[in-house]
């Protein structure tokens, strides 16, 4: 089984990316979460950066394509899979769109029901952090990203 999630890389003008303590894993993750069926998953991911650490974020990127006949959105900047297991769904896979993003405003303030803590953290500081085994390499490539879009 397969569930679609949104997440975001959200970096701050001061070359770090914004992190959530996940309750469930204990690890530090970028924010994101299960997309919702009334939304795109840009609007998922940039709706779970809010929900989880009161940061606004906007998405960095235009959509590839655009017409008047239809609504485009725009391309995650990666989309990766994992597997997971939960009490509540049992094993199964996420097929997650990552956006990264510029915080735009907000409060830092976590959500206590999903994320034990949130903080800015140093982009160059991940490797030395609890956190997934992909999630320094995958933040260190997408601030490179973002800064080649300035």
């Amino acid at each position: 089984m397969r569930h679609f999630t949104a997440s975001a890389v959200v970096l701050n003008d001061h070359d770090e990316v914004l992190l959530v303590h996940h309750n469930k894993l204990g690890q530090w993750l970028y924010p994101g979460g299960h997309v919702d069926p009334d939304e795109d998953p840009a609007q998922a991911a940039v709706r779970e950066v809010a929900e989880e650490t009161g940061i606004a974020a906007v998405v960095i990127g235009e959509p590839a394509f655009t017409h008047p006949a239809v609504r485009s959105h725009a391309a995650p900047w990666a989309i990766i899979e994992m597997d997971v297991n939960d009490a509540k769904v049992g094993a199964h896979r996420h097929i997650d769109l990552v956006y990264v993003c510029r915080a735009s405003g907000g409060e830092l303030a976590a959500q206590v029901e999903e994320v034990a803590g949130v903080r800015w953290v140093p982009v160059a500081d991940l490797a030395g952090l609890p956190t997934p085994i992909e999630v320094p390499d995958l933040v260190a490539t997408a601030a490179r990203w973002a800064k080649a879009q300035q």
